[in-house]
C-alpha cells in the first residue's frame, strides 16, 4: 500500500531531479505494468531504451527508470547529441507467455507522448522487439541492429585513456569484465585482440562459455570478478554492483565500465579517488550506443566511429579536471553536462510545444 509520506517523497524526488514527467502505465487485460520516465527535453526529445525485467516492486521499478532516464540526459549532453534523457521499464519477466501483447500495450503508452520519447533496445528486450513496437510508434530507434558493438567500443577507449593516466597500455593489462552479454563480449574481444589478459564472468554459464572459447577469455567466479587482482574492473551488466564494500576491497587501480548506473551512489566517487583508483563515469565511457542510436535517428551514420573513439576525449578532460581540481570524476563529469543543458535550457522545444 502507498502510504501519504511515500507519494510525497516521490513528488519531491520529482521536483529536485527537475523531471519534465513520469507516466505510470498499466493495462490489467494483458499484465502490463510500466513507466515511462521523460527527465529532460532540452537538447531534443526524450532518448532511452525500453527495460524489460522482473522487479522486486512497482517501487524499484520506478526508481531504475528515474535513474536511468537522468544519467541518459547527461549522457547526450556530454556526447554532444540532440537528445534528451528518458527510459522505460516494463516490470515483467521478458519470458513472459503474452511478451508481444505487453509490448505493443506498453507501445501504444509511448505512442501517447507524441515523439517526446524515443524507445529503443536496453536490457530484456531485442531488435525484434523495437520493430513491434515500432508498428504503433511514429519514432523508435535500434530497428537497423544492436548498437552494443558502438557502446563496446567507447568503453575501450575510455579504459584506454584511464589506463593511460596510469602510466599503462591496454596491451599486457589484466581486465576484468563482470558481464559477458552483448556489450562485455564485444569489450571482450576488442581487449583480447589489443593484448590485454581478460577474465570474465557471467550470471548466465553459457555466454562464460562462448566467451572462453570464441575469445579466450579467463573464466572466474561471479562472486570473485569485482575483487579480482587485475588492473581494470569493466562492471559491464547491472548498476549498484558498486558499493562502499566493492570500493573498500577494489584491487584494481582503473575502475570504467558499460554498466548504467554501476556505483550505488555517487559519493563513492570521491572515496574511489581517495583510494588512487581512476574511474571514468559510466554515463560518458558508454555513451557509444547513444551515438548510434542518434546516428540512426539522422540517417547519418559516415561518421558514427570517429564520433564514438571521441569518447576518449571527453573521458581525457574529466579526468585532467578532476586531477586539477581535487574533485571526483563523477562530480566534474556531472557539472560539465548540467551546464550544457542549462545553456540551452530556455529553449526547450518539446516540453513547452
Amino acid at each position: 500500500m502507498t502510504t501519504a509520506s511515500s507519494t510525497i517523497d516521490f513528488l519531491a524526488d520529482v521536483h529536485d531531479r527537475d523531471f519534465e514527467q513520469i507516466v505510470l502505465c498499466r493495462d490489467p487485460e494483458v499484465g502490463l505494468e510500466s513507466v515511462i520516465a521523460v527527465h529532460d527535453t532540452t537538447l531534443g526529445p526524450s532518448l532511452g531504451g525500453v527495460r524489460m525485467r522482473q522487479y522486486q516492486s512497482s517501487v524499484a521499478a520506478l526508481a531504475d527508470a528515474m535513474n536511468l532516464a537522468q544519467a541518459m540526459t547527461y549522457k547526450a549532453a556530454l556526447a554532444g547529441v540532440s537528445l534528451g534523457g528518458g527510459k522505460s521499464v516494463i516490470n515483467a519477466d521478458p519470458r513472459v507467455a503474452n511478451r508481444d501483447e505487453v509490448l505493443v500495450a506498453h507501445a501504444k503508452y509511448i505512442a501517447s507522448l507524441g515523439g517526446r520519447y524515443i524507445p529503443g533496445v536496453d536490457m530484456g528486450t531485442s531488435v525484434r522487439d523495437l520493430e513491434l513496437i515500432g508498428r504503433h510508434v511514429e519514432v523508435v530507434s535500434s530497428q537497423r541492429g544492436d548498437p552494443s558493438y558502438f557502446t563496446a567500443r567507447g568503453v575501450v577507449r575510455s579504459i584506454e585513456v584511464a589506463l593511460d593516466a596510469c602510466g599503462r597500455s591496454v596491451d599486457g593489462s589484466r581486465v576484468a569484465i563482470q558481464g559477458l552479454g552483448n556489450v562485455g563480449l564485444h569489450v571482450a574481444r576488442m581487449l583480447t585482440d589489443a593484448g590485454a589478459d581478460v577474465f570474465g564472468a557471467d550470471i548466465d554459464e553459457a555466454r562464460v562459455h562462448r566467451a572462453v572459447n570464441e575469445i579466450g577469455v579467463i573464466a572466474m567466479d561471479l562472486d570473485d570478478i569485482l575483487l579480482a587482482d587485475v588492473d581494470v574492473v569493466a562492471p559491464c551488466a547491472g548498476g549498484g554492483v558498486v558499493d562502499e564494500q566493492v570500493v573498500a576491497g577494489l584491487r584494481a587501480s582503473v575502475l570504467v565500465g558499460a554498466a548504467n548506473n554501476m556505483l550505488s551512489h555517487n559519493a563513492l566517487a570521491q572515496d574511489l579517488r581517495e583510494r588512487g583508483i581512476v574511474h571514468v563515469p559510466d554515463f560518458v565511457a558508454n555513451a557509444g550506443g547513444l551515438l548510434a542510436v542518434d546516428a540512426e535517428v539522422r540517417d547519418d551514420d559516415s561518421e558514427l566511429e570517429a564520433r564514438v573513439d571521441a569518447i576518449a576525449d571527453t573521458a581525457r578532460d574529466i579526468l585532467h579536471r578532476s586531477e586539477s581540481g581535487g574533485q571526483d570524476s563523477v562530480s566534474v563529469a556531472l557539472t560539465m553536462a548540467q551546464e550544457l543543458v542549462a545553456v540551452n535550457r530556455k529553449y526547450r522545444p518539446y516540453f513547452r510545444s
